[in-house]
C-alpha cells in the first residue's frame, strides 16, 4: 500500500506537470534552502523566510497570492541573492534580497515551461535546468539569458558541476554532461530509467554519482562518461546520492537506505527499511545520515547503519530535510503547518504555519 501511494503520486505529478503547459495549475512538494539564520521555504503561492531561532516569519513573497507557484528549492548565491523559479503561469526566475524579500530582478528571462529544479550558480553564471528539457545559461547579475541548450526530456534535478562540465539528469533516462565554455554537449549516458533527482560530484571532481528509476546507482567518470561502477538497489531512486567521506548515501522509494562505497559502489549496510517510501535525498551528518519518509518520520543513523533516533513530524514528507545552522528543517505536506525544525538529537523545536 505504501508503494502504491507513492506511485500514484508520481503519476499524478506527471499529469499535473503536463497540464501545466496548458495553463492549468500544478501541485508539488515544497522546496527548502537555508543560511545560518533563516530557512527559505517555497510552498505554493509564496516563498517564506523563517527565523531559525524561533520559527517566526521574517517575510513572504509576494505580499498577496497571484499566478505564481513556487515549489523549486530557492538558491542562495555568493553575491547575496535568493533565486526562485515559478511553476505558475509565467515560468519566470526571480532574484530576491534574502534579508527583506524585496525583488532585485524579476523575470528578465521566461522559460517555456515551469521550474522543478533549483538552478546552479558557478562564478557569474546561473545554470538553470527547465522542465522544457533545456539547460539555460543566465547572467547572475541580471538574470538575462546568455545561451540555452536543448537536451531532452524533462529536467527535474538541479545541475551539478566539477568546475569544468555541468551535469544534469533527465526523465528521458540520460545523464548529460555539458561543456559551458562551448555551450555544447560533452557526453551523455543511458541510466536505464528516468532520473528525476540531482546528481552528485566527488570532491576531486572526477566522479559523478546518479540514481534512476532503473533501480540502479551509478558511479560515472566525469571526464568521459564511462561507467566506473553500477549498484542494483531494490526500487526506484528519486533523490540525489549524497557523498560523505568515502560513502555515498542513497535511498529508494521502497523505503530502503544504503551506504555505498564511493570507489566501488559496494553497500556496507544491512537491509535497512524505516517506515515508508523515500523520495528526498539523504542528509549527511557528522557521523552518518538521516532521511525522511512518506510516513512523516525522520530517521537518523550513524556511519555503521545503527539507528540514532527517529522523530514523527506528521503528514507526509517528500522534500529532503536540510541542515539549517545547527538545526534540521523539514517541510511536510498534509499538515496544519508548513515547516518544522529539529535539533541534532531529533527534538522538535518549533513549527511554522505560514502566519
Amino acid at each position: 500500500m505504501k508503494r502504491l501511494t507513492l506511485v500514484s503520486l508520481v503519476v499524478l505529478l506527471a499529469f499535473l506537470i503536463s497540464a501545466c503547459g496548458t495553463g492549468a495549475s500544478t501541485e508539488s512538494w515544497p522546496g527548502l534552502a537555508a543560511d545560518s539564520s533563516q530557512v527559505y521555504l517555497a510552498s505554493g503561492q509564496f516563498v517564506y523566510a523563517v527565523r531559525l531561532s524561533d520559527g517566526s516569519k521574517v517575510w513572504q513573497y509576494p505580499d498577496k497570492a497571484g499566478p505564481q507557484l513556487f515549489y523549486s528549492p530557492p538558491v542562495l548565491t555568493p553575491d547575496g541573492q535568493l533565486l526562485v523559479g515559478s511553476s505558475g503561469t509565467d515560468y519566470g526566475l526571480t532574484s530576491l534580497d534574502p534579508a527583506t524579500g524585496q525583488t532585485k530582478w524579476a523575470a528578465p528571462f521566461v522559460a517555456r515551461n515551469h521550474w522543478v529544479a533549483p538552478p546552479l550558480v558557478e562564478g557569474e553564471t546561473i545554470f538553470a535546468a527547465n522542465n522544457d528539457g533545456a539547460l539555460y545559461g543566465l547572467e547572475l547579475a541580471t538574470g538575462r539569458m546568455l545561451w540555452h541548450l536543448p537536451l531532452g526530456g524533462s529536467l527535474w534535478g538541479a545541475p551539478a558541476t566539477n568546475g569544468k562540465l555541468v551535469f544534469v539528469a533527465s526523465l528521458d533516462h540520460h545523464l548529460y554532461a555539458v561543456d559551458p565554455s562551448k555551450q555544447a554537449l560533452a557526453w551523455k549516458l543511458d541510466l536505464g530509467g528516468s532520473a528525476p533527482g540531482t546528481v552528485s560530484v566527488s570532491h576531486d571532481g572526477s566522479t559523478v554519482y546518479a540514481g534512476s528509476f532503473g533501480k540502479k546507482v551509478f558511479g560515472v567518470d566525469a571526464a568521459g562518461g564511462s561507467v566506473r561502477w553500477t549498484t542494483d538497489v531494490k526500487d526506484w531512486v528519486w533523490g540525489a546520492p549524497v557523498l560523505a567521506s568515502d560513502s555515498v548515501y542513497t535511498a529508494d522509494i521502497g523505503g530502503h537506505i544504503y551506504s555505498l562505497g564511493a570507489p566501488n559502489g559496494k553497500n556496507a549496510w544491512p537491509d535497512i527499511l524505516p517506515d515508508g517510501p523515500i523520495t528526498g535525498s539523504p542528509l549527511a551528518l557528522a557521523d552518518g545520515m538521516l532521511v525522511a519518509t512518506e510516513s512523516g518520520t525522520v530517521f537518523a543513523y550513524d556511519s555503521t547503519g545503527s539507528k540514532l533516533w527517529d522523530t514523527v513530524i506528521g503528514g507526509k514528507v517528500y522534500t529532503a530535510p536540510i541542515a539549517a545552522g545547527d538545526r534540521i528543517a523539514v517541510a511536510p505536506t498534509g499538515t496544519d503547518f508548513l515547516l518544522a525544525a529539529l535539533d541534532q538529537n531529533g527534538k522538535l523545536l518549533w513549527k511554522f504555519t505560514g502566519k
